[in-house]
């Protein structure tokens, strides 16, 4: 349950931020339409006078309003968060005979939701201020440069290739089209260089922000009511170094053991069930590094697991039967995997499609429309192979 509400919250924050990209893809797609009908001889005048118009004004004012109003969203979605889980705790305040603490007089509560917020958005700031395209420049060389740096460097490619002919128009063009569509709008870090898709680093960055506050949430509640135990979620396709941790309880003292990175030996589970780790393995600590799990702090024995051990073993068991698919063997985790990165793959091509068709570059946008064909058939047949849940909207555009 936790993990669709999160998922279902983050998504409406990472539609908009994928609409303001599909409007800047567009935007930047027609003006090097434009640049490309120009005689080399009004390349220069003209060019320069279409690079100074409205074009990155209007790119500029789309990324600046859509954080501002994201901002407001994420405080809403972390507060909605630790409301729906302080009401889940009620069960052991009454078991302990403690009076429960409600949200609007639980000011402990109110503080770490205002700390771990501040932390978000200010994550979610300097990534939309660091937003960016890779493109080609002169030299057919891939390249990744902040947002107005990388729009000069586009249009001046543009004016430049049609001035000196260069621009065999089906070739240069076309290129650079699908290099900046390909890739997004970009979000780098500059001190390392390093840069991926704006909506998988906004992804992130609310997913991080979503599981740092219900860790921090179910330990300080836990604290108010008395926990003497945690309780690891469950999810259907867990990685391998979770699935047999998956829906189980632990004391302080072992869950303690289980989150420790330096720790090696055995971790008991409050029925004796051994874990025993090796210094080999590199198993993550729950609710870290993209793991969807999380513990619930409880008080042991007030009320029954959520799963039994049958219930436990038979996810796994599905999990590691999976499916084959094209003479390969998959597990359910793998095969979300695998969907998620068609997923990915799709949005790129359809990115590509919106500047092919602001571009009016009819063989770009049939090659695309060919490339989208395919993948939608591949998503399907995996889908068809492994029975696992149709996500495909998360691929779509908004402005086609």
């Amino acid at each position: 349950m936790y993990e669709e509400i999160t998922n279902a919250a983050v998504e409406r924050l990472i539609r908009r931020q994928e609409k303001a990209n599909e409007r800047i893809l567009k935007e930047l797609g027609e003006l090097l339409g434009k640049i490309a009908t120009l005689t080399p001889s009004e390349a220069y005048m003209i060019g320069q006078q279409l690079k100074y118009g409205e074009s990155l004004q209007k790119i500029v004012k789309i990324l600046s309003e859509t954080s501002k109003i994201s901002e407001v969203e994420i405080y809403q979605m972390l507060e909605s968060e630790a409301r729906r889980n302080l009401e889940l705790k009620k069960i052991y305040f009454k078991a302990k005979n403690i009076d429960f603490i409600p949200y609007s007089k639980n000011a402990p509560l109110k503080n770490l939701v205002d700390q771990v917020a501040k932390a978000t958005i200010q994550t979610y700031r300097n990534i939309s201020r660091t937003t960016g395209l890779t493109f080609l420049d002169y030299y057919g060389n891939k390249v990744t440069d902040g947002i107005t740096l990388a729009y000069n460097q586009i249009v001046d490619e543009a004016i430049l290739n049609v001035a000196t002919g260069k621009q065999t128009e089906y070739k240069a063009l076309k290129d650079q089209l699908e290099t900046i569509g390909q890739a997004g709008v970009q979000s780098i870090e500059y001190d390392s260089g390093y840069h991926k898709r704006i909506d998988s680093a906004l992804r992130m960055n609310l997913m991080d922000g979503l599981n740092q506050l219900a860790i921090a949430q179910e330990e300080l509640v836990g604290e108010q009511f008395g926990y003497d135990g945690w309780e690891v979620t469950v999810h259907s396709r867990p990685a391998p170094d979770h699935a047999d941790i998956q829906g189980h309880i632990f004391n302080k003292d072992e869950y303690n053991k289980l989150q420790d990175y330096n720790y090696y030996g055995e971790i008991k589970d409050i029925n004796g069930k051994v874990y025993t780790r090796s210094s080999e393995e590199h198993i993550r600590p729950i609710g870290t590094l993209n793991c969807y799990h999380y513990a619930r702090s409880i008080v042991i024995g007030v009320d029954e697991p959520r799963y039994t051990q049958e219930e436990l073993e038979q996810i796994n068991k599905d999990n590691e039967k999976g499916f084959e698919y094209e003479g390969k063997q998959y597990t359910l985790y793998e095969g979300e995997q695998l969907l998620r990165r068609i997923e990915l793959e799709l949005r790129k091509t359809r990115e590509t499609k919106i500047m092919a068709k602001a571009s009016k570059r009819g063989d770009l946008l049939i090659k695309m429309k060919k490339r989208e064909d395919r993948l939608i058939d591949k998503y399907y047949e995996v889908l068809k192979a492994s029975g696992l849940k149709n996500r495909i909207e998360r691929a779509r555009v908004l402005t086609m």
